[in-house]
């Protein structure tokens, strides 16, 4: 079995919903990257830290030759999502319970709120770390001379860019990772490797002309490929710091926590 085929079995085995590799390297999204800093609102200003580590995973892992990109479902299609909000009980104090802070405890009025489908599932950052951890001590103990360090969300890497390079799925319109196989209900997750390992190639489908992410979003966030966070309804509702008026959640689609609806009217999400 090839170095690369035995790096993807063990992502597979331990957890992984798909997975592919990319070049460690200058990355050219860094560009655009950088020139989306100066439209962040100030509580995304953390994007903005040492940047230049975004521009090559090498620069955050020294060492680094390619990394493993793996995408982890958070929803499966054809699953209810009405049944299984019902079944979470009120909004508000499920997501107290599951630990997740509320930002904006005025949308929290009537119960009948609608909760992101990635909410409804275990905080994803832990448990994605810890598979993350486990395929490393697989790939060390095939190859002796790997070292690797995880990232998960928080680290300065374009997750998205790099799963692109890696084959999981093209940019869509609503600048989600999209996979032409089971959409976009998935987070990412990998780990950079000092493996030289042979790249996957970047998927050549897109959107198209569809654009019902764009037009379906009631606060117009989606502009050229470009999310516009402080229009963002999922932005709004969990990361912005100032508090809002609760009418601002009539504009938001009926979701109080985070927002699906550029993923729902997706035609690569299956139904649910």
């Amino acid at each position: 079995m090839f170095p690369e085929e035995l790096v993807k079995k063990l992502a597979l085995e331990n957890g992984a919903s798909a997975c592919g590799l990319a070049p460690a390297g200058p990355l050219a999204e860094y560009g655009r990257f950088l020139s989306a800093l100066k439209d962040l609102p100030p509580s995304l200003g953390y994007l903005a830290r040492n940047p230049e580590k975004r521009s090559d995973i090498g620069n955050w892992f020294a060492g680094a030759r390619s990394a493993l990109m793996c995408a982890f479902n958070y929803w499966e299609p054809g699953r209810n999502y009405e049944k299984t909000l019902a079944c979470a009980g009120a909004p508000r104090i499920f997501l107290e319970r599951s630990g997740r802070k509320i930002t904006q405890p005025g949308f929290f009025e009537t119960g009948n709120e609608k909760i992101a489908r990635y909410a409804l599932c275990p905080d994803y950052h832990d448990w994605v770390k810890d598979t993350l951890l486990k395929i490393l001590v697989g790939i060390k103990r095939a190859f002796p001379q790997a070292e690797g360090r995880a990232f998960v969300d928080t680290a300065p890497v374009l997750e998205k860019e790099m799963g692109r390079l890696a084959g999981l799925g093209f940019r869509g319109k609503n600048t989600l990772l999209i996979n032409p196989e089971t959409g976009s209900y998935f987070v990412l997750g990998g780990l950079a490797l000092n493996l030289e390992l042979k790249p996957g190639a970047p998927l050549t489908c897109g959107c198209g002309d569809c654009d019902l992410c764009v037009n379906a979003c009631p606060r117009g966030a989606l502009k050229d490929g470009r999310l516009l966070s402080e229009k963002c309804s999922s932005y709004l509702t969990t990361q912005a710091k100032e508090k809002l008026p609760p009418e601002t959640a009539l504009n938001s689609g009926g979701f109080a926590y985070g927002c699906d609806i550029c993923q729902e009217v997706c035609p690569f999400n299956k139904s649910g």
